[in-house]
């Protein structure tokens, strides 16, 4: 990851103003990743849609997938009702909207149209002032794919960055998972090397990240955020804000 600092940004981008929409491929990674962020764009006045495509459908009766069976849901309708409840209540604490597309993720092996799901995609963003794409390091499958379709789909916005999504990221740093290689269609789309930026958020911003991210009860352990009562996840906080914020890089 490249850790160049302090490019000069919009300012769209650099505070997010106006109305902004994360694009979340599951129900907590925006979250995980840019919770101080969004508390603090939200009390600042920005309007803050936290998007989640992969967010299933509670209405299906079919067994739940691999990941879904050890959280301990039964069926896809139940983990897809008892996650986006835990994604309603932390988006709640951060003062972020949450709509949720009634995709399945990887584990459920159902064919994808990329068409739809970006239609879809478009049709709740259209008119942002900024949109905000997983780009590092895309080491989940679900998140290569949604990034790369929609980048190539070409988002009817303003301004659009990436963020460095958690824990995947915080994962490459205890050497728990391999540096990425670098993806030649994002380096491409980006127009050269990414240039990362740090946003501020206040210790207030972080308390309320901390109880967001602890609201997603189904899926802590199997984040490893509970090892050690919960040291994980305060290591991986503490780390962000010392090194002094949630890191985006924007798009040209």
């Amino acid at each position: 990851m490249n850790a160049a600092l302090g490019l000069s940004m919009s300012s769209a981008i650099e505070t997010l103003t106006g109305r902004v929409v994360v694009i979340s491929p599951h129900l907590d990674d925006a979250v995980l990743s840019l919770g101080a962020t969004i508390a603090g764009a939200s009390r600042n006045g920005a309007t803050i849609i936290v998007l989640t495509v992969f967010a299933g459908d509670p209405a299906s009766r079919l067994p739940s997938g691999g990941w879904d069976r050890r959280a301990g849901f039964e069926t896809w309708g139940h983990a897809s009702s008892g996650r986006r409840e835990e994604d309603r209540h932390a988006c709640a604490l951060l003062g972020a909207t949450p709509i949720w597309l009634p995709y399945g993720d990887e584990q459920y092996e159902r064919a994808r149209d990329e068409q739809e799901i970006g239609e879809a995609v478009h049709d709740v963003v259209k008119g942002a002032d900024v949109v905000l794409l997983p780009g590092y390091p895309l080491s989940h499958s679900d998140h290569v794919w949604l990034t790369r379709i929609l980048l190539a789909s070409r988002l009817p916005v303003q301004e659009v960055a990436l963020y460095v999504e958690q824990p995947y990221a915080f994962r490459v740093v205890l050497g728990l998972d391999p540096s990425p290689a670098p993806l030649s269609w994002l380096t491409d789309a980006a127009g050269a090397e990414l240039l990362w930026n740090r946003g501020a958020a206040s210790p207030r911003d972080w308390i309320a990240k901390w109880r967001a991210v602890r609201a997603y009860g189904s899926q802590m352990a199997l984040l490893g955020m509970r090892l050690n009562g919960e040291r994980r996840l305060r290591s991986m906080l503490w780390r962000d804000f010392r090194a002094g914020g949630e890191a985006i890089a924007p798009l040209p």
